[in-house]
């Protein structure tokens, strides 16, 4: 797995699956709070990160690494979606999440290798990891957890494991902790 430049794995994390221990790696960001004009839809009180002068979530954060490192991705985002639509966004506007831009994926080997782990997860997005990004033949899901705030919740251990019944490596996978610099 060529993994893509601005996310480079640090370190390894361990998750306990059913099928046994597993390492997962570990990339570490360490990113700008935004201290611009205020943004009213937060989706629930999301931090905002500075990119670039532009408040982001973490997820569209990362999102933009994946792009400037030279790969296509979105934000999956299962939240308020039928259990097999989720949204995938690439930016957010400053409303609620009805009137979102959705943007869906269009590769067709990605979108099967979505369908395929989401059938493996009792047919159902939940759980999937908050942005998947390919490039090439390479696939990589991206779960952000902001440090020391945050921890992998059972759903997404389920999405893990269903993603390695449908052939996926623990390579494909990969913890972004995250945290504000000061």
């Amino acid at each position: 797995m060529i993994y893509p430049s601005l996310l480079r794995p640090t370190s390894q994390e361990s998750f306990a699956l059913p099928s046994g221990p597993l390492a997962i790696p570990k990339a570490e960001l360490t990113l700008r709070r935004w201290a611009g004009a205020q943004v009213t839809n937060t989706f629930g009180g999301k931090a905002l990160i500075d990119f670039a002068g532009r408040p982001l979530f973490a997820e569209l954060c990362v999102y933009e690494l994946l792009r400037l490192s030279g790969w296509e991705a979105r934000w999956v985002e299962t939240y308020g979606a039928p259990a097999m639509r989720p949204n995938h966004f690439t930016a957010w506007a400053d409303d609620r999440l009805g009137m979102q831009q959705h943007d869906p994926i269009m590769e067709p080997w990605v979108i099967d290798s979505l369908e395929r782990i989401a059938a493996a997860n009792v047919s159902s997005y939940a759980g999937c990891w908050d942005v998947v990004g390919w490039n090439g033949t390479d696939l990589l899901f991206a779960e952000l957890k902001r440090r020391k705030q945050d921890r992998v919740r059972s759903t997404q251990h389920r999405w893990l494991e269903a993603g390695l019944q449908a052939g996926l490596k623990p390579g494909n996978f990969l913890l972004v902790e995250w945290d504000f610099a000061d």
